[in-house]
């Protein structure tokens, strides 16, 4: 009976405890949910406090609803940037972000506290200056960093987020934004971009990038960009791979009114302030004030907003032609130099009865306004004819200006003379004279081509040419049934 009531108080005193464990379970259910509500409620307080309190980005930061869970996940809307002066640098209808839980309970904020970022449509302005350094981040008193700041530069800084011990290590995910983003005197607009990757100021930073429409300095349909940056290495070593679709060339001071759509695609590498890139530039066609081309493909080079031009090939007029140059991406300043075979003169003069095929080296250059544009060369030709006369060969001197072909010195070898003119022009595809002379090839005597027409010397050739002809076309006639 003794042992009965031993073992009995036994299993009471066991239920009692699995009661107050159950009890303690309990209560750290209720505590935790707790917290989850006050994380949830207080999320919002906690972060603007926070980013009130936070000294590495500039201006303040400011969220209208956050709801988080204990897990450091976050979502919020209607977050606003804004710079000292009040001018918005980022607004966020809607995204999320994850962070470290421990840090935002115990309120103790380091930059490695974010973990994760979503960003859903937001508008952003960014600015770089002369070192590719972003105006969002907060300089160091100029006082206390004079010294330092005259003889450091970015890669002895390592980078604005890697100073004073506060790197930064989150992922990034960014949909359907609009930036905005400036550099020296470069401006763009980018719409519908799309951006993914890792943000790590101690390790290699990834970024891939897509965008829509573009616009500013220059134009455009979209932006694909991959981009590599190793922040263990002092120069900030940098890989990149970009290619821009559908290039206005107006936009970018190649013209007044030109707008065939042009495809750049570079990869390059080197320091993050100054990298060098090599890669290719095609058109399927490019039309020019008396010029078509098609088929347009070359090699380009960049280095620090200068872009060389080699071995630009294109079809132009049933010819070929080769083309280098370089072009100042802020000045807007450009030379071009032209080299062209066999063109057939029939399609640019819009004449049938004016043939010969052309070879013409050419120059173009531009100081970055378009009024003041020069391009000018020489040309020869291959034997050919106008109006059944046949000649020689044919040359001189061109100068291109809106529209417009102006030809000069021009001389046209025949066997009965020289054909001299110093007026030739070609206007919206018409083909105009002026003046044109005949220089007799045995006694040198020069005369207009309307006092050679009554004359007995050089137009007797041109008169029995006439008369063939004629005498051709009759016999041919007497030949029809």
């Amino acid at each position: 009976m003794k042992e009965k009531l031993t073992k009995l108080r036994r299993e009471k005193q066991w239920t009692r405890y699995a009661l107050a464990i159950l009890g303690i379970l309990l209560i750290l259910f209720c505590l935790i949910l707790l917290l989850a509500k006050i994380a949830s409620y207080g999320a919002a307080q906690i972060f603007n406090y926070a980013a009130a309190r936070q000294d590495m980005l500039r201006g303040t930061i400011t969220v209208e609803t956050i709801t988080a869970n204990i897990h450091g996940g976050v979502t919020f809307e209607n977050l606003a940037w804004d710079d000292p002066d009040g001018n918005p640098i980022l607004r966020v209808p809607s995204g999320s972000f994850k962070v470290n839980p421990w840090d935002i309970l115990r309120r103790h904020l380091v930059s490695t506290t974010l973990e994760e970022v979503t960003l859903n449509k937001p508008a952003f302005a960014v600015g770089f200056d002369e070192n590719m350094k972003v105006d969002f981040v907060k300089r160091e008193d100029k006082d206390k960093t004079q010294k330092s700041s005259t003889e450091e530069t970015l890669e002895d800084k390592v980078s604005n987020f890697n100073r004073n011990g506060k790197p930064l290590n989150f992922k990034l995910t960014i949909h359907n934004a609009r930036i905005e983003a400036s550099y020296r005197q470069r401006h763009y607009l980018m719409k519908h971009v799309n951006m993914t990757g890792t943000i790590n100021t101690k390790g290699v930073t990834k970024i891939s990038l897509t965008t829509g429409p573009f616009g500013g300095t220059a134009i455009g349909d979209g932006v694909e960009l991959n981009c590599e940056v190793n922040f263990r290495e002092k120069d900030l070593p940098s890989i990149i791979d970009f290619t821009a679709r559908g290039v206005d060339p107006s936009s970018l001071g190649l013209g007044d009114d030109i707008h065939d759509k042009m495809t750049l695609t570079a990869k390059g590498n080197g320091p993050l302030s100054h990298p060098k890139a090599d890669g290719d530039v095609t058109m399927d066609e490019l039309h020019i004030p008396a010029l078509d081309f098609s088929h347009v493909k070359g090699n380009i080079h960049y280095d620090d907003g200068q872009m060389t031009f080699r071995d630009v090939h294109a079809r132009v007029y049933g010819g070929t032609v080769t083309a280098s140059g370089n072009y100042n991406i802020d000045s807007r300043a450009y030379d071009i130099y032209l080299h062209g075979e066999d063109l057939d003169s029939r399609i640019p003069s819009n004449e049938p009865k004016f043939y010969c095929l052309v070879a013409l080296d050419g120059e173009i250059h531009c100081d970055g306004d378009q009024k003041h544009l020069v391009a000018f060369g020489r040309f020869s030709s291959s034997p050919g004819f106008y109006m059944l006369i046949p000649f020689n060969s044919i040359s001189g001197t061109f100068n291109n200006r809106w529209r417009a072909v102006d030809f000069y010195d021009v001389a046209i070898d025949t066997s009965f003379g020289i054909i001299r003119t110093d007026a030739f022009h070609i206007i919206n595809g018409k083909l105009q004279l002026g003046t044109i002379e005949l220089v007799d090839k045995e006694t040198g005597k020069t005369m207009s081509l309307t006092e050679a027409r009554d004359s007995q010397g050089p137009m007797k050739t041109i008169k029995k040419i006439q008369q063939d002809v004629k005498d051709i076309k009759e016999q041919v006639d007497g030949l029809k049934p």
